[in-house]
């Protein structure tokens, strides 16, 4: 139900006035509890009930609700998502993920299923993958150098390109960590080091990949191979549909 709609729970007795409008105005002499009724964003009725119904009465109710026309994107919105695809598809090819998202932002200003919002999820996707692949190769960086500039070079690319996604807020846990990793080798080189300050300075990234940072990699570790990408035959069809 959730992939269908967003609940709101009114108190009969006393409901909104909008609500008590709209139930009046599609469900006229309802009686029975409870009161359900399956809205468009824009106030539009697509389905409802009174009264009780077991669980597969209402599975029947939800698959109505969900083949309404209402809820398909207007002609008008499928042409903007097609030419955002578009731009977001060569993008995409490009590794220009800044462009993905922003994409992906504007389309969440529009309304509607069509397929060029699958497309345009499937891009994003991509965005995904390729900021956590960066986010672990900048982990293995930091733990397997005492420089820490490489691996800021990294976290700050996906910080950039993925602004306002968590693979942006992940990268700046990674940044902070970072930092006091600088000042733990500094006082290293120095002989400095106060006894288990990487343990806890690790503590305070609990639950985090970068806690991880204040353990250095083992030999193994250093030595591991790359992974290679697995290619993606698969092609994203634009537009249409």
């Amino acid at each position: 139900m959730g992939n269908l709609a967003i609940g709101l729970a009114a108190d009969c007795d006393n409901p909104e006035r909008e609500v008590q409008q709209i139930m009046r105005a599609n469900l006229p002499g309802a009686t029975g509890l409870p009161f359900v009724g399956f809205i468009t964003h824009d106030g539009k009725w697509v389905e409802g009930y009174s009264g009780f119904k077991n669980s597969g009465d209402f599975q029947v109710v939800m698959e109505k609700a969900d083949k309404t026309p209402y809820l398909q994107a207007s002609k008008a919105t499928r042409k903007k998502l097609a030419g955002i695809v578009k731009r977001a598809d060569k993008a995409a090819a490009k590794g220009d993920w800044k462009t993905v998202v922003r994409g992906a932002k504007d389309a969440a200003k529009t309304t509607g299923r069509c397929p060029e919002r699958k497309q345009l999820a499937a891009l994003m996707s991509k965005a995904h993958a390729w900021a956590g692949a960066e986010l672990k190769r900048a982990l293995k960086l930091a733990r397997t150098s005492d420089d820490v500039a490489e691996s800021r070079k990294v976290l700050m690319n996906v910080k950039k390109r993925l602004a306002g996604e968590p693979d942006a807020d992940d990268a700046a846990a990674g940044l902070k960590a970072l930092r006091q990793l600088a000042k733990i080798h500094k006082l290293e080189a120095a002989g400095k080091a106060p006894e288990g300050i990487r343990e806890k300075s690790a503590a305070k990234f609990k639950d985090t990949r970068w806690a991880a940072a204040f353990s250095k990699a083992d030999a193994d570790e250093e030595e591991e191979p790359e992974e290679e990408e697995e290619s993606d035959e698969s092609e994203i069809e634009i537009g249409g549909g």
